[in-house]
């Protein structure tokens, strides 16, 4: 008897420690990826990007420092992030893999949301010279470019047509 109260008492100890401390501790341990997507919306410059069953939390780059930039020099990328793009008028926008880390997609949007090309595991290529480095592009004008980890895009059965959902 004494031995389950025991038990029942560590237990409520955990319980207890994780409803207080926990916070601490990044949201993708706690909640599902639309989940902690929701939360993170809020923060300035950034917005959730949904397409089919992906939804992002994407970081937005909306002017040229930030686009040049772009996820290069990070490490890797939190599974439910990315970055979009936006530019000021449709066009026709190449992206390189210029100090990337880790494989991506790309996906180009047009001005009407609607997804008009996508890049599946466009890789880094450490120690090529800048002129030498692949440069991806759409066939077709974009507004908006997202970038996210490889493989998001097949594992959401995501396709040109689709259309992406998403507030400035």
């Amino acid at each position: 008897m004494k031995k389950d109260l025991a038990v029942i008492f560590g237990l409520f100890l955990l319980i207890a420690f994780i409803l207080i401390f926990g916070k601490g501790y990044s949201s993708g341990s706690f909640f599902t990826a639309s989940q902690s997507t929701q939360s993170a919306s809020v923060k300035k410059g950034y917005t959730v990007v949904k397409i089919r069953d992906l939804v992002v939390n994407a970081k937005l780059a909306s002017n040229p420092n930030d686009r040049k930039k772009g996820l290069s020099k990070m490490d890797s990328l939190p599974i439910d992030s990315g970055m979009l793009f936006v530019f000021e008028t449709s066009g026709d926008y190449a992206f390189w893999m210029k100090d990337m880390k880790f494989p991506i997609d790309i996906i180009w949007i047009d001005e009407n949301k609607r997804i008009v090309s996508i890049v599946q595991y466009a890789t880094p290529e450490p120690g090529r010279k800048d002129a030498e480095l692949t440069q991806y592009k759409s066939n077709l004008n974009s507004k908006y470019v997202l970038e996210v980890n490889a493989g998001l895009t097949q594992r959401s059965n995501i396709q040109v047509g689709d259309t992406a959902d998403f507030q400035l």
